[in-house]
């Protein structure tokens, strides 16, 4: 399928404990997409306090009610026949969590979620001084730019009980989904990608971020999978 530019509207979902620009991914391409003809949108899943540099989780109930309606109200827009939703991390799998996808043509998922492993999680959070773990009350996570993620119980429980593979074989069954991960992903542990049906799964240089040396390479990629 072959997406007309100006009648495509590129909607991105960022990762946790990021902000919509998904530090600088999504305004790389955005900007490249831009300049084809494509209109793009991002949003914010989570609140952030400019003055305490503190980003609010929301559980996955949450976003996913905050993306179906991004999807809702673009799918009012009469100029747009497509909609291309671009995920990364633990954004390409909230998709799979809304009520109505039938008006997403495409999910491009990069750097695709499959993090769910309690004592995995125990290891990364422990391992870093001023983090706060506690499944049953508040997180704290200190991230690399100085910022604070707050995490609620909730967004932990529904963590912890989703089946990441049946969420991501359900959005393949809805549209069409095509799951891109980076062969030096220092994050995600991807032997689960196997077990994903009805999928086209792609390989590219670069790590969890999709760091600048490498984005080239995944705009490549993403026009390949919109000029198809």
């Amino acid at each position: 399928m072959i997406f007309d530019p100006t009648k495509t509207v590129i909607l991105f979902s960022h990762g946790f404990g990021v902000r919509q620009d998904a530090r600088g991914l999504f305004t790389h391409l955005s900007k490249k997409l831009s300049t084809l003809g494509y209109k793009t949108k991002l949003f914010d899943y989570n609140k952030f306090d400019e003055k305490t540099k503190e980003l609010f989780g929301l559980p996955f109930s949450a976003q996913a009610k905050i993306l179906q309606d991004q999807i809702d109200e673009l799918k009012r827009n009469s100029n747009y026949e497509d909609i291309v939703l671009i995920g990364h991390s633990q954004g390409s799998l909230i998709p799979a969590l809304c009520n109505n996808i039938s008006k997403v043509s495409k999910v491009i998922g990069i750097s695709p979620f499959f993090h769910t492993n309690i004592n995995d999680i125990r290891r990364r959070y422990t391992s870093k001084p001023g983090n706060i773990l506690n499944f049953n009350g508040v997180s704290k996570r200190k991230r690399s730019d100085g910022s604070t993620t707050i995490i609620p119980p909730e967004y932990w429980q529904e963590r912890f009980n989703t089946d990441v593979v049946s969420l991501y074989n359900d959005i393949a069954f809805k549209t069409k989904l095509t799951l891109i991960y980076a062969v030096d992903d220092q994050v995600m542990d991807f032997t689960d990608l196997r077990k994903i049906l009805n999928t086209r799964i792609i390989n590219v240089e670069g790590d969890h971020d999709l760091s600048s040396e490498y984005r080239k390479g995944l705009m490549d990629v993403i026009m390949w999978e919109l000029d198809e």
